[in-house]
């Protein structure tokens, strides 16, 4: 039997490790100063941008104000992510400019328009929304879940649209023999590599002498997180688009387990007190519109918020797209809605399920709802099965056309 030498953090992680690493350094952040969440801080940055046009403006988020970038330290998490995505890519050999023709650039912009106005219907996003907000306890996860299904599986029919038509212009008699790849292409991007490494360290050791380490800590979670999302390719879109397109469960069911093994450290947390109320969100009717909206967004995008921040650090310019229609989008909200997110007739009440089940009903009630979706899970796969038994033909002219043309939708 061979064995692979290449270094475990040098290969491809499995779905599963991505999982399992995402909840765990999620759950250390959180004991370390906040819990994992990714949009808010992108429609500061809108709201930033608007003001130093002249066009003064408020945060959608009043949890986050308008302040330098570079020293808020929500803000450190996503530009860690993004450093995080660079690094690893760059120290794998996988860092590559991916260009967007004009309809992907305009895809691109339109899905972080969508993410930017979904992040504050929701609040906040799918990580914060959904996943977060259901290990936190807060009633409106499980809502949020519902909206970003639907807008999932509506984004969906667009790519299959996009994906037939990209399809149908593939013309192989115009195929050309490119050259061989040369070595030292590699060796520049390994370099870079430790180039980003050591301007990592530089970067947390200067907020730690600048009595900011708070700032330079979240800043390195947020590398860890970019780091297990470009090594797992762990996607928040891919779990509710396979699911709701292609009715494939796989990666849904790793996301439900990350959310059980989640919760528990969550609960003991906060039953001692610590940030009972931490990433629990107002719960109505605008988590079901907010998650459709932000779901259709991230799937024309090709990324949820953390996707975006991973993606562009790997050098998609469709991500860096969505990153600037997000922040756009949401930096208006203020002066849209005319207040901050969560006031107004718009949001409902924050609801916390410890206040309404009690710790051991709140914890059940999560468990049940994860049970219940993964009984969905089934049913839909169950289904795929089935429809395959009876057009066995058809899937059999898909499966060998998927093995001779690889067309990515991104």
């Amino acid at each position: 039997m061979q064995h692979n030498k290449t270094p475990f953090l040098c290969r491809p992680w499995p779905t599963g490790v991505g999982a399992v690493a995402l909840v765990t350094t999620n759950v250390a952040m959180f004991i370390y100063a906040r819990a994992l969440g990714v949009f808010p801080q992108i429609s500061m940055w809108g709201a930033s941008f608007y003001t130093h046009l002249g066009f003064k403006t408020s945060s959608p988020f009043a949890a986050y104000p308008v302040k330098p970038i570079l020293s808020d330290m929500h803000s450190l998490i996503d530009i860690g992510i993004i450093a995080g995505a660079l690094m690893a890519a760059l120290l794998t050999t996988e860092w590559k400019f991916r260009r967007e023709d004009m309809q992907g650039a305009v895809v691109g912009i339109i899905g972080g328009v969508l993410m930017g106005f979904g992040t504050v219907l929701m609040p906040p996003c799918n990580m914060g929304g959904f996943w977060v907000a259901t290990m936190a306890l807060s009633l409106s996860g499980p809502l949020s879940a519902i909206g970003l299904l639907l807008g999932a599986y509506l984004g969906g029919i667009f790519l299959r649209y996009e994906m037939r038509r990209a399809v149908a212009r593939v013309d192989f008699t115009l195929a050309t023999t490119g050259e061989a790849a040369s070595i030292k292409s590699a060796a520049w991007q390994r370099w870079a590599g430790l180039l980003v490494l050591v301007l990592i360290a530089t970067a947390a050791l200067f907020y730690r002498q600048a009595g900011m380490s708070k700032v330079g800590g979240l800043f390195l979670f947020g590398v860890l997180f970019g780091i297990i999302v470009q090594r797992s390719r762990f996607c928040f879109v891919a779990a509710f688009r396979d699911l709701t397109v292609s009715r494939d469960g796989r990666v849904m069911k790793w996301t439900l387990l990350s959310i059980g093994f989640g919760v528990i450290p969550f609960a003991l947390l906060k039953a001692h007190g610590y940030q009972p109320m931490h990433m629990v969100f107002p719960f109505g009717l605008h988590n079901l519109i907010g998650g459709l909206v932000f779901g259709t967004g991230m799937t024309l995008a090709g990324g949820c918020g953390l996707g975006i921040l991973a993606r562009s650090g790997e050098g998609y310019m469709r991500s860096w797209l969505a990153i600037i229609g997000g922040m756009l989008a949401a930096g208006l909200w203020v002066h849209i809605y005319g207040a901050p997110v969560g006031q107004g007739w718009l949001y409902g009440k924050p609801v916390f399920l410890p206040t309404l089940l009690g710790w051991y009903g709140a914890v059940a009630f999560v468990f049940a709802f994860l049970l219940l979706f993964y009984i969905a899970i089934r049913f839909v796969e169950k289904t795929k099965h089935e429809t395959g038994k009876h057009d066995q033909t058809r899937g059999q002219f898909v499966s060998s056309r998927s093995q001779r043309v690889d067309v990515s939708v991104s």
